[in-house]
């Protein structure tokens, strides 16, 4: 799950690369940045609950992963909490199911926050013993 979530962070910084100059849309960004986030939470949760019990206890719920990742040992500058409080789970899940309508994507440049996540995740993976490249 931890190299999943390094290849969704890379796919959006890669992404976020080329937005100005091709894409134009900031969903699949947004996407990938998300994604990530909650991979390398339910990486680390996964030490001590069941893939079934990340699916049907934590779900997509940022906030109660967040919360509990806190708990098993991750420690957040208040500065990426803040980032990571921020994220709109509601603008992730329409830029993943492509709902049509009006919306408006918020991408800012978090990328070092969420890369700070993911080297604090995979300290603590690797202080559990579980193997992780970065």
């Amino acid at each position: 799950m931890f190299s999943t979530s390094n290849a969704f962070l890379k796919s959006a910084m890669a992404l976020e690369e080329e937005h100005r100059k091709k894409i134009g849309h900031a969903g699949p960004i947004l996407f990938c940045y998300c994604h990530a986030i909650e991979l390398y939470l339910k990486a680390l949760l996964r030490l001590v609950h069941s893939v079934a019990a990340l699916s049907t206890k934590f779900g997509h719920d940022f906030e109660r992963l967040l919360t509990e990742a806190e708990r098993l040992g991750l420690v957040l500058a208040d500065e990426d909490r803040h980032v990571l409080s921020g994220i709109d789970i509601e603008a992730m899940l329409e830029a993943r199911y492509i709902r049509t309508g009006s919306k408006s994507l918020q991408l800012e440049n978090k990328r070092r926050a969420y890369e700070r996540v993911g080297e604090s995740v995979g300290a603590l993976l690797r202080k559990a013993g579980v193997p992780v490249r970065l």
